[in-house]
């Protein structure tokens, strides 16, 4: 039996509707290059959402979440060209700010009346004068591995150890997190039994540390994750990772952080630690280098510094209409809206710059066509709103 042709199969079908609700996740990591390759293909996108009800142009809406609210008005306008109605707005209160109540200088990692965990985290920073840049670095790691488990054999319970169990330790460069990862492979053990020997008490046994940077396959992180989420007797003991971890890790046992030098921008040190000390208190130990004058900057006012940390949250940069952006983004922008829109501002797109053999005689013959020029009306108008 001869096999049907496949453009018998063909069926035709109605037009989609375009999206007239965007939700955008994590708003504040679009910045930079990214951000400027992303405002310039939403000229593309929002012109293709546009749809026409009784006489008018209605465009969708964005609903966006981001960590840092900081001049996110200039953000969002070069970004998609909208205005900003913050969610939840201030408050009459400087005490309530919907998500969260103070009602007294509570310690971060304490209870309430009730016994429940009120959550937060306690930030220490240390600093080694004299001491190098690896000595500090078994010590303290040693120090918080040990400690939590003498705590566990004697009277704590293994909720009670849990949060505390798995060491985080940041890096800012992989060089050093290989650095660290020697070091808890034959230092931090040699240290471990010297300070049991010490005490007179048994050493802690270290596993296999977890690694979190750019040289993990994408493929293996869901695995990773998944062991960092198993809680004691089978928790891990130590998680060694770069600022991979500072988005999309959402593992709400995690506790205890030590950070190994201050991070470059305010934003990617919130990010980090606030991926611990979420379900119930945690702690972030910052070790700052005393070579580095940055570092030291922060030791001498890290109080001062996290009190209102937010204040300090650098300015977010997008310029999706500058020179370099044009040259690698316009043409794709103008792609994608001769290819995939029917009309543009009500002017007809012919189908043929759907095909890919006469997008080519299209554009050779068409040069001066009204959807060509429509579209750089489009593009004109849109880099003059955002500048």
């Amino acid at each position: 039996m001869e096999p049907k042709s496949p453009q018998k199969h063909k069926k035709d079908v109605n037009q989609l509707l375009p999206p007239d609700l965007i939700l955008q996740d994590e708003l504040h990591l679009i910045e930079g290059p990214l951000g400027s390759m992303v405002g310039l293909y939403e000229t593309a996108v929002d012109t293709l959402c546009e749809q026409i009800y009784a006489g008018k142009t209605v465009s969708p809406k964005y609903i966006a979440s981001t960590a840092t609210v900081r001049q996110s008005q200039s953000q969002v306008q070069c970004l998609f060209d909208r205005t900003v109605f913050q969610f939840p707005p201030l408050s009459l209160s400087a005490g309530d700010t919907f998500f969260a109540r103070t009602t007294a200088n509570i310690h971060p990692i304490e209870t309430d009346a009730n016994g429940q965990h009120l959550g937060g985290r306690l930030y220490v920073a240390i600093c080694a004068p004299g001491k190098g840049a690896q000595t500090p670095i078994v010590r303290l790691y040693s120090s918080m591995l040990q400690n939590i488990w003498e705590l566990r054999q004697n009277e704590y319970s293994d909720s009670d150890c849990d949060p505390f169990w798995t060491l985080v330790g940041y890096f800012n460069a992989i060089r050093e997190l290989a650095g660290a990862l020697t070091l808890y492979r034959q230092d931090i053990p040699e240290r471990l039994r010297y300070v049991a020997n010490a005490r007179g008490v048994s050493e802690r046994d270290l596993g296999e540390a977890i690694e979190l940077s750019s040289r993990k396959d994408s493929t293996e992180l869901p695995g990773l994750l998944s062991s960092l989420s198993q809680e004691l007797p089978e928790a891990k003991d130590i998680v060694l990772s770069t600022s991979m971890f500072g988005t999309g890790v959402d593992i709400d046992r995690l506790g205890l952080m030590i950070v190994n030098g201050q991070p470059k921008t305010t934003s990617s040190y919130i990010q980090a630690t606030g991926r611990v000390g979420r379900k119930q208190g945690g702690i972030v130990i910052t070790f700052f280098r005393a070579s580095r004058p940055r570092d030291l900057d922060h030791y001498e006012f890290f109080t001062g510094y996290h009190r209102a940390i937010y204040r300090y949250v650098e300015p977010i940069t997008v310029t999706p209409f500058a020179a370099r952006a044009r040259e690698r983004g316009m043409g794709p922008v103008a792609v994608a809206l001769l290819r995939q829109a029917r009309e543009i501002k009500g002017v007809p797109v012919p189908s043929n710059w759907v095909a890919k053999t006469s997008a080519a005689y299209m554009q050779g013959v068409r040069n001066s066509a009204p959807e060509l020029q429509v579209v750089n009306q489009v593009i004109n108008e849109r880099s003059q709103i955002q500048l």
